[in-house]
């Protein structure tokens, strides 16, 4: 009689992160474990706390599971950090996991730090400028006391080579650290483009498109003082859309009012798909004090949308040193002097459009997946 051949065994991996609603971290998780082989891996998301944006358009072989909070309560960010590591996973991770990934530095590298699986490869996956904005965690403060926390993963994964160097820079050159580039589902974000977007007629105005939260890191706030000054200078024909929420929005409609910027300026909230806003614009706006990969620059070069960016981490390896966009000093009168050049020099969004194509022919999701796939291996 013939042998049926057994079916090979999966192996099983854990992601770790805070919640799962709306935000870089949690849009890039979604897309890698949405398209991780169901045949190869047996995969759970676990977060701090239950339920959000993203959660919801999980596949259904993903598996999403809360510590034991159904929702976000208020605290739980203290008690990550009182209690040590050790008890932390022992109280909240249950599972017998051949991969360990903390998704995020912070509160889930700690938890991830303490686990007590001895033959599960431990991964730390950074995905932010850890000089400008690590995480507050006290163990994070500095090499000496991350030093317990980090000599306890196999492999550091960082989400660029600028956010490699500042981790270097800050925890030391003693860990094992790779580079792997988030995936960006192009196919999906070419279909999700072609969508209609009311947006009013504006005529030979120039358009900008922002996505992002509402909050400081983003630099809405130098926006806003940058686009004051240019109408105070007679700079009239352009109008800049922003698609997020966030703690922000409040300070920032007063500002609008205070400036008389409401001819300019349109907060349109938090969308399902930006894309179709990205596309339908003269130019993608960043304005970010710091940041490690945006995607978001990515997406816009995905549609065809020239970037006029603030240099942060990352920026430079998505327009390879302004190539494909406009690199704006990080600041506030690099903002200004960035706007101001695309209104007095329209003709430079159009060659920018010209180049992109060979930008978008070195974009491949499915290369990027089978990246991230070797750590798991």
């Amino acid at each position: 009689m013939g042998t049926v051949d057994a079916k090979p065994v999966k192996k099983k991996i854990l992601f770790l992160l805070e919640g799962f609603d709306k935000g870089g971290i949690e849009k890039v998780t979604l897309d890698i474990v949405n398209h991780l082989d169901p045949d190869k891996y047996d995969i759970t998301v676990q977060t701090f706390w239950y339920g959000g944006h993203c959660q919801s358009l999980v596949h259904g072989n993903v598996k999403v599971i809360p510590f034991f909070f159904k929702r976000y309560v208020r605290g739980i960010i203290r008690l990550i950090a009182y209690l040590p590591p050790k008890m932390l996973y022992r109280l909240f991770v249950h599972g017998d996991y051949d991969v360990e990934i903390a998704a995020s530095d912070g509160g889930a590298a700690k938890v991830i730090s303490g686990s007590c699986n001895k033959k599960a490869k431990k991964i730390c996956w950074v995905h932010m400028d850890v000089v400008e904005r690590g995480s507050q965690l006290k163990e994070f403060k500095n090499a000496k006391t991350a030093k317990p926390i980090y000599e306890k993963f196999n492999q550091i994964i960082c989400v660029s080579n600028a956010c490699m160097e500042k981790f270097k820079s800050k925890f030391g050159h003693q860990y094992r650290i790779d580079v792997r580039k988030n995936p960006l589902p192009v196919k999906e974000i070419i279909e999700k483009s072609i969508h209609s977007i009311n947006l009013e007629n504006t005529g030979n105005v120039i358009t900008f498109s922002c996505v992002g939260r509402l909050v400081e890191q983003k630099g809405f706030d130098r926006l806003l003082e940058v686009c004051r000054r240019l109408i105070g200078e007679g700079f009239c024909d352009f109008k800049v859309y922003v698609a997020g929420e966030g703690p922000e929005r409040g300070r920032l409609e007063t500002l609008i009012r205070q400036y008389s910027l409401e001819e300019h300026i349109v907060l349109l909230g938090f969308l399902d798909n930006p894309y179709s806003l990205i596309k339908r614009t003269d130019a993608f706006l960043l304005t970010s004090r710091d940041e490690a990969y945006p995607l978001v620059v990515g997406e816009s070069l995905i549609v065809g949308t020239p970037p006029v960016a603030t240099e942060c981490s990352g920026v430079s390896e998505w327009l390879e040193d302004g190539m494909y966009g406009l690199l704006m000093q990080n600041s506030e009168e690099g903002i200004y002097q960035g706007i101001k050049h695309v209104l007095l020099n329209p003709e430079c969004l159009v060659e920018y459009r010209n180049r992109i194509p060979n930008k978008q022919r070195k974009l491949s999701f499915e290369k990027a997946i089978a990246d991230f796939e070797t750590i798991l291996e």
